[in-house]
């Protein structure tokens, strides 16, 4: 009989999320953002699928980790994304995992908008208009402004860059803000054996960039994900080389003092030095918009999402920052 990743009663449901169920039960809508209907699809509809579809490959798997006995969803879900990282055979529990994981991080930075916000479904005239430079709902929290402003240039910049990288994702994806760290040399060496997400230094990474990255397909922000993504990579340029030089024995004597490869410098600098968290995600897939806002409606969506990120949330997720002159 195979052992579940996780306990069934932490499974049996979606998290509880208070605005959302209020809105349910009253038959509200997500003011500014989603119909009623779309909020039910969504959240509630779509989450109790994954739920489902994970609860059903776990069941299947003969992968046994230790059942984690807290309350706490989000840990749970990265345990078992964790645990199904690079085997192929669990890559249905792995993707439904964090398909759930961007599902209920999106549904709790973003919140029912202040002020009234019309809903409307552009046509494809639409498409050719300027967008309004005016708009509200800026963080008012000073230390996060200014590491905007510092990362970004101004709010103004930095929202004109979130909303066109998520315009410019096509299919299912996802847009995120991520804190981003720079590792000592000694957590550097470690992470190349690809073990970022264990590393335990006493010189602890230091944050002093924000940026903006787009995910596809269910795609986390995940340091344990992405080391491995990039070892495997740069593994397989390995085992490509050594056949190459197999076949060209003249070639086996390197200078040493030749300049390493483009790719070379960048997965060093640009991959392993770097610790990453999120602290803003937004759900840009076609099922987000469509019943609402329609086949030409994703950047009204998107003006909207702006108008409904909850800053609170955010800022509860800022790592402490350290500011540093040049970042590398």
């Amino acid at each position: 009989m195979y052992k579940t990743l996780i306990s069934k009663r932490s499974l049996s449901s979606l998290p509880v999320n208070k605005t959302l169920e209020i809105l349910k039960a009253t038959n509200s809508n997500f003011e500014g953002l989603f119909s009623n209907n779309t909020l039910n699809q969504l959240w509630f509809k779509q989450g109790q699928q994954l739920i489902e579809n994970l609860n059903q490959y776990i069941s299947q798997s003969n992968l046994n980790l230790n059942n984690n006995n807290s309350s706490s969803y989000d840990l749970n879900l990265k345990e078992i994304i964790k645990s199904s990282i690079n085997k192929s055979e669990l890559y249905q529990i792995n993707k439904n995992a964090s398909k759930l994981l961007n599902l209920i991080q999106f549904f709790e930075n973003i919140r029912p908008a202040n002020q009234p916000i019309e809903i409307i479904k552009p046509t494809a005239k639409d498409l050719l208009k300027t967008s309004s430079s005016k708009f509200g709902n800026i963080p008012t929290d000073e230390n996060l402004l200014d590491w905007l402003n510092q990362s970004f240039g101004s709010i103004q910049e930095f929202r004109n860059l979130f909303l066109n990288i998520g315009n410019s994702i096509k299919g299912d994806g996802n847009i995120w803000v991520v804190a981003e760290s720079t590792m000592s040399k000694y957590q550097k060496s470690a992470a190349s054996s690809g073990v970022i997400s264990s590393l335990n230094f006493n010189r602890e990474p230091s944050y002093h960039n924000l940026s903006i990255i787009a995910t596809y397909n269910g795609g986390i922000i995940d340091d344990s994900e992405r080391s491995g993504q990039i070892k495997r990579l740069k593994d397989l340029q390995k085992e490509n080389s050594s056949s190459t030089e197999e076949q060209n024995p003249e070639q086996d004597q390197k200078n040493p003092l030749e300049l390493g490869s483009i790719e070379d410098s960048e997965f060093e600098n640009s991959y392993l030095n770097k610790n990453l968290i999120p602290i803003l995600n937004i759900d840009v897939s076609p099922k987000c918009y469509l019943l609402d806002y329609g086949v030409f409606g994703k950047k009204n969506y998107l003006e909207n999402c702006w108008e409904c990120i909850d800053w609170d949330i955010v800022i509860k997720r800022l790592p402490i920052r350290s500011k540093q002159a040049i970042t590398v």
